[in-house]
């Protein structure tokens, strides 16, 4: 019964993950339909990310009133409720709306599935998100093949959103079929679990000492230098797909497409994530291997770029690094915990992250338009390599350690 429990898990991530990246290959087709200039992205993706941020933040009340399984397929039917809303509008404003209820919707789901795999399933939680960057993949890869044989943006979406409803029944059913089973196990492991924290918490405190004033301040801190790598994390993995495109596009190249960049870095996400579970390695090797990658492949390709190569290789490789390495950083950073602190104070923390992760769509469009006048690749691949350093920074202060 919890192997079923974990599948629709999986699949609960793939489908809330399938609209997630389908506005930078649909918008073209959108703005030429709509008479809409392409700079006006940018408050579709603002929208979409303020929507996210506000559906992470009120999901910790929402969570106490209704069952987080319940809210998790009513996510999922929000989702294609909103696909089918956003095929069907006429005006800028109707696609606002509606993708300020995607994000939301999105926003919500990612949340609940990050609360129940924290309680329950944290070790499972690199390899379960596997399927989200596979989402991700599967979204825009029918959207692109949908558009390649002549047919609308709104029929794109329309069929994303049959398959996302589909998908909803299936997930709704296996909830259904071992929520009696299942639910007694959950309760059992959870409480199994906070037992094991309280004990390992007590054994610190013995040993450390209790927490004073000082420390909760530097908690806070570490914290906060937590959200700003998260958020850094989400716009290296935007930027690896936008800017490399705008370079693409400014080195003349005609074959530049932001589909195949946003399929290669979620394939190489979802290999990162499975081969590192299967490491058996602990979240901050992750945040490590993850940054050390990110910073590395990003400096080679600097390197290449000023030496004037700008072959689509190095492009790939940008993508697949990048991917691979922000893909271990994002969910890892969920598990961050200090032990001798109350365990539902860090679950409201960690509850945040989403929040900044996800809001690293409403920056992106701006970021990247301030790189659309360079007029090569080193001004634009400067900028990827200064925001991984500031990742690497933040993780580095993030993951040390509160001393007395």
């Amino acid at each position: 019964m919890p192997v079923a429990y974990l599948v629709s898990i999986t699949l609960a991530l793939f489908s809330g993950a399938l609209p997630a990246q389908i506005l930078g290959v649909l918008w073209e087709p959108i703005s030429k339909s709509m008479e809409v200039d392409i700079p006006y992205i940018a408050l579709l993706r603002l929208l979409g990310g303020a929507g996210a941020a506000a559906a992470v933040i009120l999901s910790d009340r929402i969570r106490g009133y209704i069952l987080a399984r319940d809210l998790i397929v009513g996510a999922i039917a929000l989702e294609a409720l909103c696909l089918i809303g956003f095929s069907m509008s006429r005006e800028y404003w109707n696609l606002a709306v509606w993708i300020t209820a995607l994000g939301f919707s999105g926003g919500m789901g990612l949340s609940l599935i990050c609360y129940l795999l924290r309680g329950t399933y944290s070790r499972k939680t690199c390899l379960l998100f596997v399927s989200s960057a596979l989402g991700i993949t599967a979204g825009v890869y029918f959207v692109s093949y949908v558009l390649s044989l002549g047919r609308s943006w709104r029929t794109a979406c329309q069929g994303l959103a049959i398959g996302q409803v589909v998908l909803c029944i299936v997930v709704f059913l296996l909830r259904r079929t071992v929520l009696r089973d299942v639910a007694a196990i959950l309760r059992r492991q959870k409480l199994e679990e906070g037992i094991r924290r309280e004990r390992r918490r007590e054994k610190l405190i013995r040993e450390q000492g209790a927490v004073d004033e000082r420390q909760q301040d530097a908690y806070l801190v570490r914290l906060l230098f937590l959200y700003a790598s998260v958020l850094c994390c989400g716009l290296l993995l935007l930027s690896a797909v936008h800017l490399i495109h705008l370079a693409a596009v400014s080195q003349g190249s005609a074959s530049a497409d932001p589909g195949e960049g946003i399929l290669t870095v979620c394939v190489s996400m979802a290999a990162g994530r499975a081969v590192f579970y299967f490491l058996r390695r602990s979240a901050r090797s992750a945040w490590a291997i993850g940054s050390v990658l990110t910073i590395g492949c990003l400096l080679a390709c600097t390197a290449a770029a000023w030496a004037g190569y700008t072959g689509s290789m190095l492009f790939v490789l940008a993508r697949i690094g990048t991917g691979c390495g922000a893909g271990l950083i994002f969910p890892n950073v969920i598990q961050a915990e200090d032990e001798r602190f109350d365990d539902e104070a860090q679950t409201t923390m960690a509850g945040l992250i989403p929040a900044f992760y996800l809001g690293a769509a409403a920056v992106i469009t701006p970021f990247s338009q301030m790189m659309a006048g360079a007029s090569t690749m080193k001004n634009c691949f400067q900028a990827m390599l200064v925001l991984a350093g500031c990742m690497g920074g933040c993780l580095a202060f993030a993951g040390t350690r509160v001393r007395r």
